[in-house]
């Protein structure tokens, strides 16, 4: 399913205001303001009291490839934008409650794991937009939508 294909029901039978962006939003938005992008990887480790370091240099160095990954061709796209790439442990809803108070815009994407995939908010997605101290933007992840050209 694309982005229009999940949008246009969306729209057509919202009773509020609906805005449909792109992942390269987050990336539009920096460049046009002149702005430092902050990619954050939130590491779910809430639950373990302490973390081993080995372990938590490990899962640090996935953060940051998964980072990589997922932003491969954006900086070429968007020379303009610095960009950071952090990975921090913890409750994704807290870590990125945390980080909207130092942002502009928060852009999340969401994966929609329950029932129909890309139509229901996660809830992180969820938690995070009740605690944001931000304006907040949920992008679907849509793979032919998120690659640069």
């Amino acid at each position: 399913m694309t982005n229009r294909a999940i949008a246009v029901p969306i729209v057509a039978h919202a009773r509020c205001p609906v805005v449909v962006v792109r992942v390269a939003l987050a990336y539009e938005a920096a460049s046009l303001r002149g702005a430092m992008l902050s990619a954050v990887h939130v590491r779910r480790f809430d639950q373990l009291p302490v973390l081993a370091s080995d372990l938590r240099t490990e899962q640090t160095r996935e953060g940051h490839i998964r980072l990589a990954e997922t932003l491969a061709g954006w900086g070429e796209r968007f020379p303009d934008v610095p960009t950071r790439h952090d990975v921090l442990f913890g409750h994704p809803v807290a870590a990125l409650t945390e980080v909207s108070a130092h942002a502009l815009c928060l852009v999340v994407g969401t994966r929609g794991l329950d029932g129909f995939r890309g139509m229901l908010l996660g809830s992180t997605s969820q938690g995070i937009l009740h605690h944001t101290r931000c304006p907040m933007i949920i992008t679907p992840r849509d793979r032919d939508a998120s690659e640069p050209d």
